[in-house]
């Protein structure tokens, strides 16, 4: 009894919990804040709401009943998008459980350590190699996967740990925050905000590249410190379990399978590009291009179809943690909207934003999300939660969705890589074997400079009113 109370003690917060004590406390404050209406209409096929028609209206409550029946709802009203969230899963469990992405990564390392690459474009294609896979799916998580192939590779260089983690945790921050075709926060929040899906990539695309030099400097100023004298490491004092890379190890190659299965995920994910840019898919087409890459990489690979599908399955449960916290946000919009409440919020917030100047403003929505980030550590959880509040917010401000869209989903991506209460980060760091406080001190000067270039970039965006509206 007692080891169970010291596990309990030393268990880390489930990301549910900051989501039931926000809905607990939606639900309650729900009861006190006065309902109101704004008049929405509908303008060119926008939604648009009327800034002077905001009134009282009878006041509703939320009951006990409303709390349990959210959860219900919630899912009614998220079951597509997280539908889509698993698909993604599944078509990334076939992908990682086959061994394709592993061995891509075990390659490319040895071929560059027998050629004798220098740093510098060893850094240049790992990092726009992933980036360029982070910027079409929005799976940062991937990291856990490619990480523990980067570090040995690096040490065989010269190098520390962190310049291997940074290689790859630098990549998958900023090719988030800034992501083409994310079908987590991007997709959601374009969707909230009637944009067409992806729309306005030319500008996140730009920013990309921006953020990605801006962290390769930095990687190549610290590498070449630690290289010249590896006392200035920030890890000098720390054991690391990892070990440089043998690149005597024949057994690291391309089978057969595999070359066909990595022909055939190129393939298909060269048409889900092409079908987020030129027809604007949908969540239902992404969805069925997941699944059809899943089984099709999978039989390219010589998988069964029995297989197969437990690899599907368990990608699967490897993304229903995140598909999940979208119905738990669900959940909680659904009491704000039964209680009447989004238009009080909205008009309350309205003498903040309207009125002021657009520079301000827009910055101030970077801001917030940034800080909202630390209590719903969940992409889609916050676009969910945020959005329904922040575009009226925009129309009102002066602000364009879009411009709205891409400093919220810029704030929440850099923030993942600082704040302790996202899951997947602190994973992230146990498995490179790096401390939360050594990967701070690494980090939190560059965080402060794209903090800095990021409210630059979103006031740009507004001065040329990014859009299309």
């Amino acid at each position: 009894m007692e080891k169970t109370q010291n596990q309990n003690k030393s268990m880390p917060a489930h990301p549910f919990l900051a989501l039931i004590l926000i809905l607990v406390i939606a639900t309650i404050a729900a009861n006190f804040i006065p309902s109101g209406e704004y008049t929405r209409e509908v303008v060119k096929g926008r939604t648009i709401v009327n800034p002077e028609s905001y009134k009282i209206v009878d006041k509703k409550y939320a009951g006990i009943s409303d709390f349990f029946l959210s959860f219900y709802h919630g899912f009614g009203k998220a079951w597509g998008l997280i539908g889509m969230v698993l698909f993604v899963g599944g078509a990334f469990g076939v992908v990682k459980r086959i061994g394709l992405m592993e061995t891509t990564i075990a390659v490319l390392a040895k071929k560059i350590k027998e050629k004798n690459i220098g740093f510098l474009p060893l850094a240049i294609l790992i990092m726009t190699l992933f980036s360029f896979i982070v910027s079409f799916t929005g799976m940062w998580e991937l990291s856990m996967v490619i990480v523990p192939f980067i570090i040995p590779l690096c040490l065989s260089l010269g190098y520390d740990v962190m310049v291997g983690s940074a290689l790859i945790m630098l990549s998958a921050c900023v090719s988030s925050a800034a992501a083409l075709a994310n079908p987590f926060f991007t997709a959601i929040s374009h969707q909230i905000a009637e944009l067409p899906i992806y729309s306005g990539m030319w500008y996140r695309a730009i920013t990309t590249g921006i953020y990605l030099v801006i962290c390769l400097i930095y990687i190549l100023i610290y590498a070449k410190k630690v290289k010249n004298d590896p006392s200035k490491s920030i890890l000098k004092d720390v054991n690391s379990e990892y070990t440089k890379l043998d690149s005597t190890d024949k057994n690291i190659a391309f089978t057969i399978p595999l070359i066909r299965a990595g022909i055939a995920f190129i393939c298909i994910f060269i048409f889900l590009i092409y079908g987020t840019i030129e027809k604007n898919f949908s969540f239902a087409e992404m969805s069925a291009v997941f699944v059809a890459m899943a089984f099709i990489v999978g039989f390219a690979n010589g998988s069964s179809l029995n297989e197969i599908c437990y690899m599907f399955a368990d990608g699967m449960k490897d993304l229903l943690l995140a598909g999940l916290v979208i119905f738990f946000a669900r959940a909680i919009l659904f009491v704000m909207e039964q209680t009447l409440v989004i238009d009080t919020i909205i008009h309350f917030l309205s003498r903040f934003f309207t009125g002021t100047n657009v520079y301000l403003t827009s910055t101030s929505i970077f801001l917030t999300q940034g800080l909202i980030n630390f209590l719903i550590p969940s992409g889609s959880g916050q676009a969910t939660i945020t959005m329904p509040i922040l575009i009226p917010l925009a129309d009102m401000g002066g602000i364009t969705r879009q411009v709205a869209c891409y400093a919220s989903q810029i704030a929440d991506s850099l923030t993942n890589f600082v704040y302790p209460t996202n899951g997947s980060f602190v994973a992230l760091l146990s498995i490179a074997g790096i401390s939360y406080t050594k990967w701070m001190k690494f980090f939190a000067p560059l965080f402060a400079i794209l903090m800095i270039v990021s409210i630059f970039l979103v006031m740009i965006a507004q001065a040329i009113k990014y859009g299309p509206f």
